[in-house]
């Protein structure tokens, strides 16, 4: 999967990160793109805290139902991750541990009653050739979700810069851990980044161009009908 430098790697261009309601199908070695909402799509963190809050929630989590995460991001009203489960027991424990944990607190430190996140979770089985592409969607989700909603469709280098700047900063993505710029002691990028290349420092100089790469090209949908002057 490993290209010479300065070409974009061959990916799936399936849409990996649409779901279908369907059976999930988990098994050791295999991994998901798992992706919450907030019920009546409500913000599900209203300050940093609760950011701060669920993060601390993943770290006990681990311990207690170990999985491997490729990719997260949190989002105000939802939650995106790509997990690899290695062992038998299922990131269906995992994600069930975290969010009535975090739903429970939630609604005493605001007051508030009933479920906060959405139904169950929905999970889509993912293949070697979609692992970088969803992985950079989950990285770049925020920024996703704030181009699909800009007024116009001409999106200028600066704006783009700023966009991918905050990307890089977020607290609440694995995105900075991909690029070398911080540890949280969640993300796993070793899997991720050895497709790129062999010599980590150069996979994550080359991350960071393909991430570029695929936001402008319109690979992801929600970014199709716009122009990246």
């Amino acid at each position: 999967m490993r290209d010479s430098p300065g070409t974009v790697p061959a990916l799936s261009l399936d849409c990996p990160w649409k779901f279908m309601r369907k059976n999930r199908e988990f098994y050791k070695g295999g991994l998901s793109h798992i992706f919450n909402r907030g019920v009546a799509k409500e913000n599900i963190f209203r300050e940093n805290d609760d950011f701060a809050f669920y993060t601390y929630k993943i770290k006990e989590f681990i311990q207690k139902y170990p999985v491997v995460i490729h990719a997260y991001n949190l989002l105000p009203n939802h939650v995106h991750y790509l997990i690899e489960q290695n062992s038998d027991i299922t990131p269906s424990k995992f994600i069930g541990g975290i969010h009535t944990s975090v739903g429970m607190h939630i609604n005493r430190k605001y007051s508030r009653v009933g479920h906060l996140f959405q139904d169950r979770f929905k999970s889509k089985n993912i293949g070697e050739g979609s692992i970088l592409p969803i992985s950079i969607y989950i990285n770049l989700n925020k920024i996703l979700e704030k181009l699909e909603h800009a007024d116009g469709s001409n999106i200028s280098k600066e704006q783009l810069g700023k966009l991918l700047n905050e990307a890089e900063q977020d607290p609440w993505s694995s995105y900075g851990v991909y690029l070398g710029l911080r540890k949280d002691g969640i993300t796993e990028t070793k899997l991720v980044l050895s497709l790129l290349s062999d010599d980590f420092e150069k996979a994550k100089v080359e991350y960071k161009k393909l991430a570029r790469e695929l936001l402008v090209s319109g690979y992801f949908l929600k970014t199709r009908a716009l122009n990246f002057e």
